[in-house]
């Protein structure tokens, strides 16, 4: 037989079955990498609905590293190069998880330079970033934004004013493609507004890369979202005469400044998170952005860049609250500006809680296995999974604690309370009312010169009793019996 004929028998057989895939077996929804040096614990969420869910592990000057998946149970290792794939499953319970880890050439999130460090170092920011502006009127515009009040903060002079200016353009198509984009993942807004803070405007009024970050979204993207964007920002940036309507606007921006700086007090909310947490209080610059326009959404993330490290709080500003979603208006002034600083607080704290939480990532994972004792089962899978969870305990912990140095002493029981009502109620922390009490007490009787930190293990041991009493209330059957 010629080797022509053999190969049309060939071309004409069935395609052969596709390669069968390595695979691991995990029981826990989150699993940790091991980054060439760096090990991410609990940061991979197993997503069986992803097909394939891929991971993009960043190669210095485009070197190979060897990455590993390590579950519970099992593990799976590959050398990675550029360019290549490396494809497997994880057995999550009776659902595959197709993942796979593609090889990219590393783009560092920021580049700190000796000019820019010396003008950082130990200073703290408090910023309305011109084309983070742009983003979020953009956003506010679309109709999502229009739609929900959650999303946009709406209840203001700022927002009324921004309307009237820019509803003749709501055929623009930045609009739209926006629109598109939040429809599709609701998530993408935190990581689109982020990333307008790595643009900037140039002497022609033209939209540019900063020269210091190339993204400044959630931390772990390895992209920055909005970049595809740009082009169609631009467009409606010229169109609308945003430019013109920011600077005029600046005395409001200022206002709302002065506010986070010098009312609210930033630099010793700082000062406090360093006395609590010395052995994560190495950042050397800390910068606080926001919008007007933002609505109950904040999020953090840090960089580090030539051995330095830059901690962004990125939230919106605490406007007095109405009385449908608080009662504020029976604090006194000075409670009222505690509470009011929380926005900040809790997002700045997770720059130290995270770090430190980390340290202890089996033991907490463990502990919060068991998501429906400590979190409303409604809330769904994605809320706060793992770690998360507990950081999220830990964040409005912190608040209290913060409350008890600071706070009226005849008005701690009720800003405690509140807390505890907003926890349990409307975000669904089943267990924050006894944690909360529980971490004051402890942090009351703790030793002279006992941090924070230093009570780490006694709070993760709190976690652990207490989901191991929910396990021991289990039926045969599985179920837990009614409370």
């Amino acid at each position: 037989m010629s080797y022509f004929v053999l190969f049309l028998l060939l071309a004409a057989s069935p395609s052969a079955e596709p390669p069968v895939l390595p695979s691991i077996r995990s029981n826990v929804g989150s699993v940790s990498i091991q980054d060439g040096e760096v090990l991410r614990r609990n940061a991979w969420g197993l997503s069986p609905e992803a097909d394939p869910d891929v991971y993009e592990a960043e190669l210095v000057q485009g070197q190979p590293k060897k990455v590993t998946f390590i579950t519970d149970v099992d593990s799976i290792s590959f050398l990675v190069e550029e360019g290549k794939q490396y494809d497997f499953i994880i057995r999550f319970g009776d659902r595959d998880c197709h993942t796979r880890i593609v090889g990219i050439r590393s783009t560092p999130a920021a580049q700190f330079d000796e000019a820019y460090r010396s003008t950082h170092q130990g200073k703290t920011f408090v910023e309305v970033p011109e084309v983070y502006e742009l983003v979020n009127v953009a956003i506010a515009m679309t109709p999502t934004g229009i739609a929900d009040p959650d999303l946009v903060y709406q209840d203001s002079e700022y927002y009324k004013q921004m309307r009237a200016w820019f509803d003749k353009y709501r055929d623009q198509p930045l609009l739209a493609a926006l629109d598109a984009e939040l429809a599709a993942n609701p998530m993408q807004y935190f990581t689109l507004k982020m990333n307008g803070y790595a643009f900037e405007f140039d002497e022609h009024d033209k939209l540019v890369p900063s020269k210091v970050y190339d993204r400044t979204g959630s931390r772990g993207d390895r992209r920055n979202t909005l970049r595809p964007y740009l082009e169609k920002l631009q467009a409606f940036s010229d169109a609308t005469g945003f430019r013109r309507f920011f600077r005029e606007h600046a005395a409001t921006y200022q206002d709302q400044i002065t506010f986070f700086r010098d009312v609210a007090d930033v630099g010793e909310m700082k000062r406090w998170l360093d006395r609590n947490f010395p052995t994560s209080s190495d950042y050397d610059c800390y910068k606080v952005i926001f919008s007007p326009l933002v609505a109950y959404n904040q999020s953090a993330t840090w960089l580090e860049s030539n051995g330095f490290k830059e901690l962004q709080a990125h939230v919106n500003y605490p406007y007095p609250q109405s009385p449908t979603r608080s009662t504020q208006e029976t604090l006194s002034p000075r409670s009222v500006i505690l509470y009011r600083g929380n926005i900040v607080f809790t997002e700045l704290n997770h720059g130290y809680i995270n770090p430190e939480a980390d340290k202890y990532g089996d033991r907490i994972l463990k502990a919060v296995s068991d998501r429906e004792h400590w979190v409303d089962k409604s809330k769904g899978p994605n809320y706060y999974p793992s770690i998360e969870l507990f950081n999220e305990y830990m964040n409005w912990g912190l608040v209290s604690l913060r409350l008890v140095d600071y706070a009226p002493p005849d008005e701690l029981a009720g800003m405690m309370a509140r807390v505890d009502r907003m926890m349990v109620e409307y975000r669904g922390f089943r267990r924050f009312k006894e944690f909360d009490a529980f971490l004051v007490d402890l942090y009351r009787a703790r030793k002279p010169a006992q941090t924070i930190a230093d009570l780490y293990p006694q709070i993760i041991e709190w976690f652990e009793k207490n989901g191991a009493a929910a396990l021991s209330q289990e039926s045969p059957h599985g179920s837990f019996r009614p409370e």
